[in-house]
């Protein structure tokens, strides 16, 4: 199972049928799930794919992009403990392609899944109402986009610009002398960037390779602010991406 994008213009659902709902903790966005699942073709019922066939649970980041749409959000909002079984179309699936001689075009699949495990991403999100209480309180806050992206949409009053990846999604050479310049890994920090997918990843390699303890990641980034209407900066000095706006 690999991650797909879907191909449909609408907005097509999942359907969910819940055999044990769990009594462990909750899957939101970046946990993972340590899990087991079974893929069958909707059509004749065949398996397609099978963790328990290998033996071997399957770790799933929720928002790394790791699996097709529909699956990922078959298996959020499951406890611990629990068992789902998931069907999804296949504009959440893998579309008109298929995969290769597995998965036909516009197949719907089937998973039967068992969360084994919930383990909570090492940093915490912010909505705009508790990265609107941050900003008040002072704490660094690290737009970590691109030039492009700044220009675009204009940057939080106070942030410090300092570019993690670029185009291709490389990390930036400079990014780890310049952030943990900035940022001592037992002071706060917040990041924030485009919709929050990079900055949880970020957040997660910082807190796990470096030891940072209190990092902050805006879970809906930018684009959710500005959604809000809340105020942003478009008039910051362009002498260097890290002056602070």
């Amino acid at each position: 199972m690999t991650a797909g994008t879907a191909d449909a213009q609408s907005s097509p659902s999942i359907e969910i049928h819940d055999v044990e709902r769990g009594e462990g903790p909750e899957i939101v966005r970046h946990d993972t799930a340590i899990l087991h699942y079974t893929g069958r073709l909707e059509e004749d019922d065949t398996v397609f794919d099978s963790s328990r066939e290998s033996g071997e649970p399957f770790a799933l980041t929720i928002g790394a992009g790791q699996v097709i749409p529909g699956f990922e959000r078959g298996v959020t909002g499951m406890r611990e403990g629990g068992k789902r079984e998931i069907v999804i179309p296949p504009e959440l699936g893998y579309g008109e392609r298929g995969a290769g001689n597995i998965i036909p075009s516009n197949a719907t699949l089937r998973f039967e899944v068992e969360v084994l495990e919930v383990e909570r991403a090492p940093f915490s999100g912010l909505d705009n109402e508790e990265l609107a209480e941050k900003i008040d309180e002072g704490a660094t806050i690290v737009d970590i986009r691109r030039p492009d992206e700044w220009a675009e949409t204009g940057v939080i009053e106070g942030s410090h610009r300092i570019t993690a990846f670029d185009e291709d999604g490389e990390l930036h050479p400079d990014f780890g002398r310049q952030f943990t310049d900035l940022v001592k890994p037992d002071e706060e920090v917040v990041l924030i960037c485009r919709v929050g997918n990079r900055t949880g990843a970020l957040a997660r390699a910082l807190a796990n390779g470096l030891g940072y303890e209190n990092i902050y990641n805006v879970t809906d980034g930018i684009m959710e602010w500005l959604a809000d209407d809340r105020p942003v900066e478009h008039d910051c000095p362009e002498v260097a991406e890290t002056a602070q706006c």
